[in-house]
């Protein structure tokens, strides 16, 4: 295959001789038979140069119509492809959300039952915390176990020296030796430090009036839990729920920071 450039030089050979061949007057020096034997192989190399020419341009064109072909076919697979894929992502994203959605209310069905669930887990703790503050108060001797369990499931009663010892079967001034001698307390001081303790779980933990605590704990009388509680803490108990509970928002809020 000629090159272009070959093409390019045999047009410009061709564009800058046959003129000076064809129109110069040859006359003075051939005669026209010789005139005439020059003339035709130039028209048949001409003529053959245009050919190759042709098939030249022509073979180009077909190069740069495949290419074009090629390209084309080339972006229409890439674009059924960008398609297919935004197809496939939009089926992903349709699916993610109905799994959120289903997320959601599952969410929303099983929260109840959660909040259920933690409500009552914080009962039990409350409840294991108040246990183990029991138990902390408590001593632990034997002989006297059976006294300080009696203590435990009846201060909320209206119970004295007397019930405790006839429950454990001693006499009440045995019973008061034995208790002194072993702890440095009487029963009755027990009993008090037992609902005092039960006092300060009640005005921190709840919201309920003082008189309905001091029931709750074994007083008949609210003057006189009032009595016991000063003396014990050194302030009325509405005082003292409201300092402790103000100590308690500081440090959170402390913590928090």
């Amino acid at each position: 295959m000629v090159s272009s450039n070959g093409i390019l030089e045999q047009c410009n050979f061709l564009q800058v001789t046959l003129p000076h061949i064809w129109d110069h007057d040859l006359s003075d020096v051939y005669d026209e038979q010789l005139l005439e034997t020059l003339r035709e192989p130039l028209r048949q190399q001409s003529f053959l140069a245009l050919q190759r020419t042709n098939r030249a341009l022509e073979s180009k064109v077909q190069e740069l119509l495949a290419e074009l072909t090629t390209a084309k076919e080339q972006f229409c697979r890439e674009k059924a492809s960008d398609q297919q894929t935004q197809t496939e992502l939009e089926k992903s994203l349709s699916l993610l959300q109905a799994t959120l959605d289903s997320t959601e209310e599952l969410l929303s069905a099983i929260a109840p039952r959660l909040e259920k669930h933690v409500a009552s887990k914080q009962c039990d703790l409350a409840k294991y915390q108040r246990i183990s503050e029991s138990q902390r108060l408590f001593p632990t001797d034997v002989q006297l176990k059976e006294v300080f369990d009696y203590i435990e499931a009846n201060y909320h009663q209206s119970i004295g020296l007397s019930n405790v010892a006839v429950a454990v079967g001693y006499s009440a001034a045995y019973l008061t030796n034995l208790v002194r001698r072993k702890t440095g307390k009487t029963v009755n001081d027990w009993i008090f430090e037992r609902r005092m303790l039960a006092a300060r779980t009640l005005l921190l933990e709840t919201n309920q009036p003082v008189n309905q605590i001091a029931c709750a704990i074994g007083y008949q009388y609210e003057g006189y839990f009032f009595r016991q509680f000063r003396q014990f803490h050194g302030t009325t108990p509405q005082a003292w729920r409201n300092t402790q509970r103000s100590n308690i928002s500081v440090n959170h809020e402390q913590h928090n920071e």
